[in-house]
């Protein structure tokens, strides 16, 4: 499914760039590579940003609001339970996002960008196509296959509709959304790859790995030896992060006082559920324990005082294209990690040397920090190697420059 390409004139002025974006969710704009890269850093070199995103605590359908000094029009997020629930809240989001058109067709833009959402990137790309400015469209995680995984392997409460969602958003993103994209952001190198196997060209691609907030790189590191083996971010069921529970059964024969922190919670309540309950069955209860989700700040706080901190990501594809924004979070506050091999983590570990990276088992990952606890001097070296890495590669002043950049050619290109 093909449609016509822009023919656009260059932006408004030289200096501004108007651009309508779409989200998925007001909560996706408080993340850093939302918040800090578009709405902080890409708005002072220039972009003027009309947002759309759908928010599950405001129930009415539609509402113009201001969001970080920038307009946001927020459209009624239905949580539903039960598959017809969830299929009727998703039409009446869709009813909802149709009110979008009007402002697209209206506004002066000069690109529209989706990220996350499926239906309305459509929505977007024939706005795009009628006033032949660019589309350009943002995949942060491949949500197509994981929601067909979920549902393969038993982790959705309401299959049928989770399996629905993984094929028809597959439908749309590899059949519509991406071939007629003037360009994609992708989150990794390996992510570029694995949509390329569905042929869509490399270059119409740019990957743009997670970074990290200047806030991070304000805070004083402190070496712990004594701290405990923190894991920060998400307890979801996919991750399978069973396997730090059975690594810490061997580390606590060599390291009688190790400790394990899960600082976050799961995606659905049985996520965490499924943990605390290995932890009771194989008698970890002293060496593990479990936060749930913290303010930022305060998980910041917690990885200052760990002595190792963890990045598990269980080898399926669904993982392997992901960029992990928890080892750059360890190594920005001057933490020495272990992670498994993964295309992302273990390049970072190979160019900085800030950790050791195994292959996937609870003895490989017991191994690593029994050894790193067992050589404090040793932790503290590859620690202090994380931060000045990270500043080089992963701050959003760099990111905002790569994503600027190819902006600027985005643009040049549709010209007439």
């Amino acid at each position: 499914m093909m449609l016509s390409k822009p023919n656009n004139q260059a932006p408004q002025t030289p200096n501004t760039i108007r651009m309508l974006s779409f989200l998925p969710s007001w909560e996706m704009g408080e993340r850093v590579d939302v918040s800090d890269l578009f709405a902080l850093r890409l708005a002072r070199r220039g972009f003027d940003i009309d947002w759309i995103m759908l928010s599950s605590p405001f129930a009415g359908g539609w509402k113009k609001t201001i969001w970080r000094n920038q307009t946001a029009y927020i459209v009624g997020k239905e949580n539903v339970k039960g598959t017809l629930g969830k299929i009727f809240g998703k039409l009446h989001e869709f009813l909802g996002m149709l009110k979008s058109v009007p402002v697209g067709l209206t506004g002066n833009y000069d690109v529209v960008q989706a990220r996350d959402i499926f239906y309305a990137a459509v929505i977007g790309l024939i706005i795009a196509r009628i006033k032949r400015i660019p589309f350009v469209f943002w995949l942060s995680y491949p949500f197509p296959e994981s929601r067909l995984l979920d549902a393969k392997e038993k982790r959705s409460r309401y299959p049928v509709y989770t399996r629905w969602m993984g094929h028809s958003t597959s439908w749309l993103l590899y059949r519509v959304i991406l071939p007629n994209a003037d360009h994609a952001f992708v989150q990794s190198e390996q992510m570029k790859l694995d949509i390329m196997d569905h042929g869509i060209p490399a270059e119409k691609m740019t990957a743009v790995p997670m970074g990290v907030a200047d806030e991070v790189f304000l805070r004083q590191s402190t070496e712990s030896i004594e701290g405990p083996i923190v894991y920060l971010g998400t307890l979801a069921r996919v991750r399978r992060l069973d396997v730090l529970l059975h690594a810490m059964l061997e580390v606590v024969k060599t390291v009688p006082h190790a400790r394990l922190l899960f600082v976050g919670d799961g995606d659905a309540p049985e996520d965490r559920q499924f943990l605390e309950a290995e932890v009771k069955r194989l008698g970890l209860e002293e060496v593990v324990r479990f936060t749930g989700f913290l303010p930022m700040e305060d998980a910041w706080r917690i990885v200052d005082s760990a002595a190792i901190c963890v990045s598990p990501f269980y080898p399926t594809p669904v993982l392997r294209s992901t960029s992990p924004t928890k080892i750059i979070e360890y190594m920005a506050l001057g933490k020495p990690v272990v992670v498994n091999d993964h295309p992302e983590q273990s390049r970072i570990i190979a160019e900085s040397g800030a950790g050791i990276c195994v292959p996937w088992s609870a003895e490989a990952f017991s191994e690593a920090i029994v050894k790193l606890m067992s050589n404090p001097a040793q932790a503290a070296r590859m620690g202090q190697l994380g931060p000045a890495w990270v500043k080089q590669n992963r701050s959003y002043e760099r990111i905002a420059d790569l994503v600027f950049e190819r902006y600027q050619t985005i643009l040049s290109r549709t010209v007439a």
